[in-house]
């Protein structure tokens, strides 16, 4: 079964997106494995999809929109990276991180202590704001510190191409796709964006 995994360089700068994009263009299932704060991403992902019911409960639904450890504090749980083990299904499974590549899960562990174990494949999602080349930068140290296999960043908003070619540059990567930013996405418009995307996401697996 093969796995891909959305993180992004932090929260709200996408994710949520790209995985339908990449749910929708590989005819897969989405699994979002810790939500937090309403309404949930994965209503939003069905019902966009071209064909329902692909979407996986989460293994932690949280009422805050805060970081996963606090929101499990705040209603009395531990969330474990341990326990977070994808679904199996026979289509590829796109999973989409919560927050940063490391955010806390509880005190001692990060996303990314869980995500680590899954044999997966990764994209990263940046969004063009002050301080967001930062943030890439960091992420992709990180995910090189732990020998994660980054497929490729999908761009969100308007940004300089140079300073595009130069993240890609250090991140040893492709650009799979670049999202114009929009606060509302219809069912149509994503399905139109997965067909544009579908070949170059099939070329870079």
């Amino acid at each position: 079964m093969q796995r891909i995994i959305i993180a992004g360089i932090n929260t709200e700068v996408g994710k949520t997106v790209v995985a339908a994009i990449f749910t929708e263009a590989l005819q897969g299932h989405y699994w979002k494995p810790v939500q937090c704060g309403m309404p949930r991403d994965r209503d939003w992902v069905n019902d966009r999809l071209s064909q329902a019911n692909r979407c996986y409960l989460e293994h932690a639904c949280l009422n805050a929109p805060v970081s996963p450890h606090l929101a499990a504090r705040m209603q009395g749980i531990q969330i474990k990276a341990k326990d977070l083990v994808p679904p199996v299904c026979s289509r590829p499974l796109i999973i989409e991180g919560t927050g940063g590549l490391l955010a806390p899960l509880n005190e001692n562990e990060t996303w990314a202590d869980a995500a680590s174990a899954w044999d997966a494949q990764w994209i990263l999602v940046h969004r063009h704001y002050l301080g967001s080349l930062n943030h890439f930068l960091l992420t992709v140290e990180s995910m090189q510190h732990r020998n994660l296999p980054l497929l490729g960043v999908v761009f969100n908003g308007e940004g300089d191409l140079e300073t595009e070619k130069m993240l890609l540059k250090k991140a040893n990567t492709d650009c799979l796709g670049r999202l114009p930013w929009q606060k509302h996405l219809t069912p149509t418009a994503l399905q139109t964006l997965a067909k544009k995307w579908k070949g170059t996401i099939l070329t870079a697996l």
